[in-house]
């Protein structure tokens, strides 16, 4: 499917939604300002390509987590405004500014370094490092010139570190004359106190006013009240004079290395930005899968035909509110969000691509559009579904018409904008859209409405899209039991509790109940039962018939609960069953070693005992002194040779870099780090200090697999 431009409607349907409100919400995930603004602008792909890209990274992210992956860009600045083209090429950046150049190059450098380095179920983080390559120049000469607040460095040159040591020495110099100075007894009683300061960068004493000519110098500046002059003795004026001449010299040389980084840093504007981009990308990806973490949102999965299917689907934004953490900054409260927000499960396809739900106000049939529509458009954005499980196809327009008001509380439309939405949509839409449209029919003469509603419905019916509408009207809900593929949904309504219970159920349409919450509140039966008269002659469903159609479906309702229940049985079995074998393949590895260990120890104990006798005999004659020695190398052969020691042999060959191994004399499993197939050697990471152990040292067997009170081969 080509990529196509949103439409008005399509971007108002995103507002209906309320996905700015999720974005918002994903976007406090985010390390970085740049990060939170780039989450909050994002727009759904319309490219299947480009959603699975998304979808796909966000999945690798969340592994990369797991092993305590972190992008690190709490720091990171928007540096598209200093590099892309404007009328200002002449400005010259500041200390905090480069910085922020400085840190982009240098993170994206360390990230695409590390990602390169990923093992091959990475591809698309090792896609991200393959061009997230080094800028070493300006990195480097950024790195010496610049510290992380900005502020310059005496590495930045020669000329300034000199420069800078003589205004230290000067300063020093300067100040240790006005200590000496102010404890001289003639000059005490005219300070205003023992405080040395200074004044516009030169040394001053804060000299009471009617002491003026007691102290000779320049008048720097004066208190508010004017009590108090700041005065630089004229004992010190040149040197201050000198002082001055110093620090411009320390400001010219400044500003000297600035233009130049300035130059540089613009010089290599294009690959800076597209680290940027590509930084904001996992930026991105970082913030959808913080979120899906945090939330038990699941990455959906994009499928190629007509099926949408969730489970256990729940709105976010009425998550992220029953979710608040009790404190400020503490934990999100996921078990209580859950418990409290009644999940949804839906189904359509094609087969079933049409769904009516009707049920009382305020019963939950808005959520349900909103749950529907956000899943698609947060799939089509990278971002993780709350759902137990999410399969989406690729719509090419999602529309909505759900009130004026961007708010599940609020429903302030009028019949007049529902005609007007949906005369937009009637332009649009294909058999590859999705269209929800809340209260479809509602704001005028009921008979009318219904008839344009049944219309609308039938019109979206040949056109093949996926439809889902809510209604109180039961000539729509006739109108589901006469289309093969369109199915009655309806929101349970307990009138025990006079309260919905915010249940979705398919196959069946459900009542307003209206009536019966009025006989509850308190309104005369007399009244209610004649309300009941007059509505038997209205275009209603016979409760008989919605009674008849129900008994059946509880039935199945039930049998499918007993078959998961059985199932969930089955792969509790099967689970356990995997783990005993496990378990008898671990402890028949324990007897194998304890067999080859018994084996070499009986070698071992033989040709010692032989080795010790021939020994025992003294240096045999010359003519035998050949034969002896190839004795004795066959001893020595013997003793490596053991099926244990060969079988050590066969296992080092075949260790890799990286690799783990068990080295009984160190007690522990570690990281191999070289490897000399030669001289059978091996270089092992034990504990930050690399260590070199033979090829006969190490053991194949892990320590938790090693027999009870047996800890050495």
């Amino acid at each position: 499917m080509p990529p196509t431009r949103r439409t008005t409607i399509e971007r108002d349907a995103h507002q209906r939604l309320e996905l700015p409100r999720v974005l918002e919400h994903v976007a406090s995930y985010a390390a970085s300002a740049p990060g939170r603004v780039a989450v909050r602008t994002l727009t759904p792909a319309v490219d299947p390509d480009a959603i699975r890209r998304r979808l796909d990274e966000v999945s690798e992210i969340l592994l990369w987590r797991k092993d305590g992956g972190d992008l690190r860009l709490r720091d990171l600045i928007d540096v598209r405004p200093l590099l892309e083209p404007t009328d200002k090429v002449d400005r010259v950046f500041e200390g905090e500014e480069l910085a922020g150049i400085a840190f982009l190059i240098d993170r994206s450098h360390a990230l695409g370094s590390l990602f390169r380095d990923l093992p091959d179920h990475f591809p698309r983080l090792k896609a991200r490092g393959a061009v997230m390559t080094d800028l070493p120049t300006l990195r480097k000469r950024l790195e010496i010139s610049i510290d992380r607040q900005g502020s310059m460095l005496d590495s930045a040159s020669p000329a300034l570190a000199e420069a800078r040591r003589q205004v230290e020495r000067l300063e020093e110099d300067l100040r240790r004359w006005m200590e000496r100075r102010r404890d001289h007894k003639d000059l005490r009683r005219a300070l205003q106190g023992a405080v040395i300061s200074q004044r516009n960068g030169r040394w001053v004493f804060a000299v009471r006013a009617e002491y003026r000519r007691s102290v000779p110098g320049v008048v720097h500046d004066r208190s508010s009240s004017g009590a108090t002059l700041f005065i630089e003795p004229e004992e010190i004026v040149l040197r201050g004079n000198e002082l001055s001449d110093l620090r411009a010299k320390v400001r010219r040389e400044t500003h000297r290395i600035l233009v130049e980084l300035t130059q540089e840093a613009r010089r290599l504007a294009e690959p800076i930005l597209g680290r940027f981009d590509q930084v904001i990308a996992l930026e991105i990806g970082a913030a959808a899968a913080r979120f899906g973490e945090t939330v038990g949102a699941v990455v959906p999965e994009i499928i190629e035909g007509r099926q949408l299917r969730l489970k256990q689907a729940r709105h976010p934004i009425l998550l992220a509110r029953e979710g608040e953490p009790e404190v400020a900054g503490g934990p999100f409260q996921r078990e209580k969000a859950e418990a409290a927000i009644v999940p949804l499960d839906l189904e359509l396809s094609g087969g079933t691509f049409q769904l009516v739900v009707t049920g009382p106000n305020t019963g939950g049939k808005t959520v349900v559009l909103k749950t529907i529509g956000l899943a698609a458009l947060l799939a089509y954005c990278g971002i993780p579904v709350p759902a137990e499980t999410a399969e989406v196809p690729i719509f090419d327009a999602v529309f909505a018409d759900i009130g004026d008001e961007q708010s599940i509380e609020q429903n302030l439309s009028t019949f007049s904008s529902h005609v007007t939405v949906l005369a937009a949509m009637a332009k649009r839409v294909s058999s590859r859209s999705l269209v929800l449209i809340d209260e479809l029919g509602a704001g005028t003469d009921p008979l009318e409405g219904a008839a344009l509603a049944e219309a609308i419905l039938e019109d979206l019916y040949r056109r093949g899209a996926f439809t889902v509408v809510t209604t109180h009207l039961g000539r729509l809900k006739e109108y589901a039991y006469r289309h093969r593929k369109c199915e009655n949904a309806s929101m349970e309504f307990d009138p025990v509790q006079l309260g919905p219970t915010y249940r979705l159920r398919t196959g069946l349409a459900g009542e307003s109940n209206a009536l019966i919450i009025a006989e509850r509140l308190g309104i005369p039966k007399g009244v209610v039962e004649r309300a009941r008269e007059l509505q038997s002659g209205e275009d209603k469903l016979d409760p008989e018939l919605i009674a008849g159609i129900e008994r059946p479906r509880n039935d199945l309702e039930r049998r499918t609960r007993e078959m998961e229940r059985l199932q969930k049985s089955a792969r509790r079995w099967e689970e356990s069953a995997e783990e005993e074998h496990r378990e008898i393949l671990e402890r028949q590895k324990a007897v194998d070693f304890e067999a080859e260990a018994a084996e070499e120890e009986r070698v071992r104990t033989l040709v010692d005992r032989l080795e010790k006798a021939l020994r025992s005999l003294g240096p045999p004659p010359k003519e035998r002194r050949e034969a002896w020695d190839a004795l004795f190398a066959a001893i020595d052969e013997a003793r490596r040779g053991t099926r244990l020691a060969e079988r050590r042999l066969a296992v080092a060959r075949a260790l890799k870099k990286g690799d783990s191994v068990f080295v009984p004399k160190l007690d522990g499993v570690f990281e191999v780090r070289k490897i000399n197939k030669s001289k059978e050697l091996l270089t092992v990471d034990a504990r930050g200090v690399l260590a070199e152990v033979s090829f006969q040292e190490i053991s194949w067997v892990q320590p938790d697999q090693l027999p009870a009170g047996d800890d050495t081969l």
